[in-house]
């Protein structure tokens, strides 16, 4: 999996703008009940290509973005060539939006994508376990 860099928002929920740069190694989002750890892992799978919701657009806004920089996995970077999307500097850098009425654009290192394209480069990215992650070893692709 890839080390996310940076996760920029933008009138996202009740943001308006925030940038989070990550550091190497491990990092935690810590914090209180509504202290808004779940409108950043929202916004980043935003980013990774997850449904587009009207919802996340903040009160007042035209639209919400989201940027997620990587650092560019090496088996994720053939795939990046073929499609035309090759990283600069060792960089990935994946972008969303989505306007009031639910409509949304995906880019990936700066040209157009499609949110089908995000879901797959997320597969090299990263994995996001919550709560009910134990779910995941009831489906046979998921176990080893």
């Amino acid at each position: 999996l890839a080390m996310l860099r940076r996760l920029s928002l933008r009138d996202v929920a009740i943001v308006a703008a925030l940038e989070v740069e990550l550091g190497p190694g491990f990092n935690v989002l810590t914090g209180e009940t509504g202290a808004g750890k779940s409108i950043l892992i929202d916004a980043l799978q935003l980013a990774l290509g997850t449904r587009a919701d009207a919802g996340l657009v903040r009160e007042g806004a035209a639209r919400a973005e989201v940027s997620a920089e990587f650092d560019c996995p090496a088996a994720l970077a053939a795939w990046l060539e073929e499609a035309g999307f090759a990283a600069e500097d060792g960089r990935l850098l994946l972008r969303r939006s989505v306007d009031a009425q639910g409509k949304s654009r995906a880019w990936i290192n700066g040209s157009a994508a499609t949110v089908a394209q995000l879901r797959e480069a997320a597969d090299a990215l990263v994995e996001i376990h919550g709560q009910h992650a134990w779910q995941s070893l009831t489906r046979p692709a998921a176990v080893r």
